[in-house]
């Protein structure tokens, strides 16, 4: 099999895998779910994410069944072998969203191979929106091809920043950001669902994205979805990361990704 072909193969999975989480995010939406928090306050995973990801994960299995899944909600590390493959898994992305009734979360799956993700789809089921990508064969939203903004400046651009914690390091962190983000773009919006977010980063509705410590189950199949649609990945320092690894993110139509790295970087006197 040649490798664009088994990329395919390995596509086709994920699209089947995120489809089979979808139908059981909206089987389960509006029911009562047992919640359980992952820190003080904020994190949360609900039985519609477990749920959920046993559909993923059977659905992954069924074809290839000595293939490594590691999702947000299993006990698999990221650092368990398997083999250069591994599969990664949101399977309720944006789950403050799903049990509050917002109408944006996903279901996210992806394949990396020797930390580059190679195969992508993450699925909005309420809209029917399939967004597909194989590396160096492109990106798709039901079945039509993805392009970042043609957005040239910062100043023009529309951000998302985000964080999910309790920690008050992590609030101040995110408070500089938004602070950073809003003196140089156009305005910046907080929706929540990260891989999500990227899908719609590499349709071009969002110019960039902007988060720090970000796990690969979260961002590795947008990640690929931005880079299929011509935009630009990196840290904070303009690094490209390996996608298997937990790491800041900057995501970017790629124009204005230059200016969005080193406002990343702005700090702020007391008070100023």
């Amino acid at each position: 099999m040649t490798v664009v072909a088994e990329r395919t193969t390995w596509a086709d999975t994920a699209e089947r895998a995120a489809r089979a989480g979808g139908a059981v995010l909206l089987e389960h939406r509006g029911r009562v779910h047992d919640v359980r928090l992952k820190d003080a306050r904020v994190d949360v995973t609900s039985s519609a994410d477990l749920a959920a990801q046993d559909a993923v994960t059977a659905a992954i299995h069924a074809e290839h069944p000595d293939h490594v899944v590691i999702g947000e909600e299993s006990t698999r590390s990221t650092d368990d072998a398997g083999g250069e493959l591994r599969w990664w898994v949101d399977p309720l992305d944006g789950t403050r969203n799903y049990l509050h009734g917002v109408p944006f979360f996903a279901v996210a799956v992806s394949a990396t191979v020797a930390g580059e993700a190679v195969a992508a789809a993450v699925y909005d089921p309420l809209r029917d929106e399939l967004y597909r990508a194989i590396r160096g064969r492109g990106a798709t939203c039901n079945g039509r091809p993805l392009r970042v903004a043609s957005t040239a400046r910062a100043a023009e651009a529309l951000v998302v920043v985000q964080a999910q914690s309790a920690d008050p390091a992590v609030i101040a962190e995110f408070a500089r950001l938004m602070r950073a983000m809003l003196t140089v773009s156009a305005g910046v919006r907080f929706p929540g669902a990260p891989a999500l977010v990227l899908a719609h980063v590499a349709a071009g509705h969002y110019t960039a994205y902007v988060e720090r410590d970000m796990d690969p189950w979260d961002v590795a199949g947008g990640r690929l979805l931005v880079e299929e649609a011509g935009g630009r990945v990196t840290d904070f320092a303009g690094r490209v990361r390996d996608a298997s690894t937990r790491h800041d993110l900057v995501a970017s139509n790629g124009l204005v990704h230059d200016e969005l790295v080193a406002a990343t970087g702005m700090t702020f006197e007391e008070g100023g």
